[in-house]
């Protein structure tokens, strides 16, 4: 089959029709499907430019030869040639001004004396038609704006059918900023578009040499399925046709500020924790689209008013406006169920007075508390639990002589709980046996007829797990929950506190 046969042209086609008919092949012969098709069909191409280039060259040569042409129409057919000629055609007698022509290139003729010598072009090589000029960003542009408002099926057919892509090396240029911009894209591709581009693209693949590729991709899934349920927690309050709480919440959130709906979103009780805890699911998935998406005032405010770990005078207002409606809302409730009683109207505004306060004691102890629990964890290492363990133990300790049997059940309870609590509850239940037997082994015969023995027995063998788990964590530099972890070291306890039980039972 020759060249023209495999375009389906005649031997005599020019190069217009050739590369009507290379375009034309190219939409059946596509380089994904068939590389090998694409890389013959690529071949005929080349050759039949290369003959007609030759062919339009010996005719000019020999129109110039009998006289009937000048040298401007040889030179334009030279310069239309593709690429170097392999085999030029030997020049006739008639123009010897080409018999100096270099080997292995075409004869180019000179241009007829007094005329302006032609700009010098580069020969335009056949090896892959290019085109001369891509616009790398208007292509990402429409590539991105087509993924996202279309469906994958169309996008594989668009990149398909990108007529510039059929060139390989053009697409393999394409890799890295493709990539790129698949991790920086606002707002980000669904992770199905994202497999899809980055499938024809070639990008992830292990074996790629280039590692910025893969880095890329995994950042842009990542943004995706994040962005993804980022709009699925919002479609839950969107799509809320029947609730009309939800759809406050939801205006309030993506809406200008109104103040009327923000002061009863206020007002009503559950509201504003359920404001702060879509907030909190928003910033968990995509904290940095908390003010792009959203009305960066509401989640300001919302944010800083419901923190229960700051007192924000958004805070402060709120609870000022709650407390008295609440009061006042309670008195008239009680008064219609059990009749009407003056005194709490009379001492309203000295009651609301001191419910405030309270209130704002509780929330200073509330802050105090987690600030120090986040101090022992990070300064100290040591779990708040273990440390509120100890503290209650310790109360149960002082309060044993006045409250004996109180004490000492709530210290057998923290006990079994500290025992039950942990990875292997075996152990420490056996350890917390024997440091009451123990305990009691090694109490005088003196002390036990106090009624305090009996609690302080039962505190001493509480806070041996607690204090057993302090030491280890200090000791080794690991966390508590890997301490508690661990069995061994419970069994070794044990063997210990044994021995101590059957020494102080020997001794006595």
């Amino acid at each position: 089959m020759t060249p023209f046969h495999r375009l389906g042209l005649a031997p005599d086609s020019d190069e217009r029709a050739i590369k009507r008919a290379y375009a034309r092949e190219l939409k059946r012969c596509r380089p994904d499907d068939d590389p090998d098709g694409f890389q013959a069909l690529n071949e005929a191409y080349q050759q039949c430019l290369r003959i007609a280039a030759q062919r339009a060259f010996a005719l000019a040569a020999a129109q110039d030869a009998e006289g009937g042409s000048d040298d401007t129409q040889t030179e334009t057919a030279a310069r239309e040639m593709p690429g170097p000629v392999a085999s030029a055609p030997p020049s006739p007698p008639a123009a010897p001004t080409r018999a100096s022509a270099p080997a292995g290139e075409a004869a180019r003729p000179r241009p007829a004396p007094g005329s302006r010598p032609a700009a010098r072009e580069e020969p335009q090589h056949a090896a892959e038609p290019q085109p001369r000029y891509f616009d790398l960003q208007a292509f990402l542009s429409e590539l991105f704006d087509f993924a996202q408002r279309r469906l994958t099926v169309d996008l594989q057919r668009w990149l398909r059918d990108c007529e510039p892509l059929y060139s390989l090396q053009l697409k393999h240029a394409l890799r890295a900023p493709v990539a790129h911009a698949l991790a920086e894209c606002e707002p980000p591709l669904a992770p199905a578009a994202t497999d899809v581009i980055a499938e024809y693209f070639d990008l992830g693949a292990l074996y790629d040499p280039d590692p910025r590729l893969r880095h890329w991709l995994a950042v842009a899934s990542d943004r995706g399925a994040r962005s993804v349920a980022f709009e699925r927690i919002l479609g839950e309050y969107r799509n809320a046709h029947d609730r009309l709480v939800d759809r406050w919440l939801f205006n309030e959130l993506q809406r200008p500020a109104l103040w009327p709906r923000r002061a009863l979103i206020a007002l009503i009780p559950t509201l504003p924790s359920r404001l702060r805890g879509l907030l909190l699911r928003l910033q968990r998935v995509g904290p940095e689209w908390l003010e792009q998406r959203l009305n960066p005032g509401a989640v300001g405010f919302w944010l800083r008013a419901c923190d229960p770990e700051r007192l924000d005078p958004r805070r402060i207002a709120i609870a000022a406006a709650r407390i008295p409606l609440y009061y006042l809302a309670a008195i008239w409730f009680l008064s219609m169920l059990m009749g009407f009683d003056p005194a709490p109207r009379e001492n309203a505004a000295r009651n609301i007075g001191l419910v405030f306060a309270g209130w704002a004691a509780a929330a200073l102890a509330w802050i105090g508390l987690r600030r120090m629990q986040r101090w022992m964890v990070q300064r100290m290492r040591w779990d708040p639990l273990s440390a509120y363990t100890l503290a209650l133990l310790a109360a149960c300790a002082a309060c044993a002589y006045w409250l004996p049997f109180q004490a000492a059940l709530i210290a057998g309870i923290v006990g079994f709980v500290q025992a039950r609590s942990r990875a292997t509850p075996v152990p420490a239940m056996v350890c917390l046996l024997v440091a009451a037997l123990a305990a009691v082994a090694i109490t005088p015969p003196a002390a036990r007829a106090y009624d305090a023995t009996a609690p302080l027995v039962v505190v001493a063998a509480a806070a041996v797990l607690p204090l057993h788990d302090l030491a280890l964590a200090r000791r080794f530099g690991v966390t508590l929950a890997e301490v508690r972890a661990g069995a061994g070291k419970l069994w070794r306890l044990a063997q210990i506190l044994a021995a101590v039980a059957v020494a102080g039972y020997l001794l006595h």
